[in-house]
């Protein structure tokens, strides 16, 4: 009687299409990032670039958040806030959070980073006056398209799996009959 030899099954490595799944979501998040905007602003980001407003009541300081588009369209006259911020660091609640810093201060201008936060997330850096504002940078951190794009990442990368685990399966399958009809020779 002849010894029989185990079946050596041929077996997907899990590790591959992880590595490879993980290094597509990287790339692609860090490749499809836009380039910061730094001129040209009225036409390419007046209505996603924030900025952060301050008006004194009674009870200390409100925030708003006002856009570049809003900003264009006000009328100077009738300014009833200021641009400056009162505090290094502060949190406008509406609905949302975002958050506005001052990344520096020269008494009577400040340099300010706003970070907004919705449906996608930026970052408006500007020249802020009492009142008035320069324009200094704008970018796009992301969006909700990319959550959308790193899920039909993922149902790719689960899909050709699946297709790799069944193909190896028949593989097995006709390896082992294949042993099997050579053996009972």
């Amino acid at each position: 009687m002849a010894v029989q030899k185990p079946t050596k099954k041929h077996r997907t490595g899990c590790l591959i299409p992880l590595g490879i799944y993980i290094a597509v979501l990287v790339i692609g998040f860090f490749t499809t990032r836009p380039a910061p905007i730094t001129d040209d602003f009225a036409d390419r980001a007046s209505r996603k670039f924030s900025i952060a407003t301050v008006r004194e009541s009674a009870d200390g300081f409100e925030y708003g958040r006002q856009t570049l588009e809003g900003y264009l369209e006000r009328d100077p006259e009738r300014l009833a806030f200021s641009y400056l911020l009162p505090e290094a660091k502060i949190t406008i609640q509406v609905g949302d959070i975002h958050q506005a810093a001052i990344i520096e201060d020269h008494g009577d201008w400040q340099l300010i980073e706003f970070n907004y936060s919705n449906t996608y997330m930026a970052t408006s850096i500007y020249r802020a006056y009492t009142d008035r504002i320069e324009p200094v940078s704008y970018q796009l951190n992301s969006s909700v398209g990319d959550a959308m794009a790193g899920m039909i990442v993922t149902i790719a990368a689960l899909f050709l799996y699946l297709l790799a685990v069944i193909i190896n399966f028949f593989r097995n399958r006709r390896a082992g009959k294949a042993r099997a009809e050579f053996d009972n020779s």
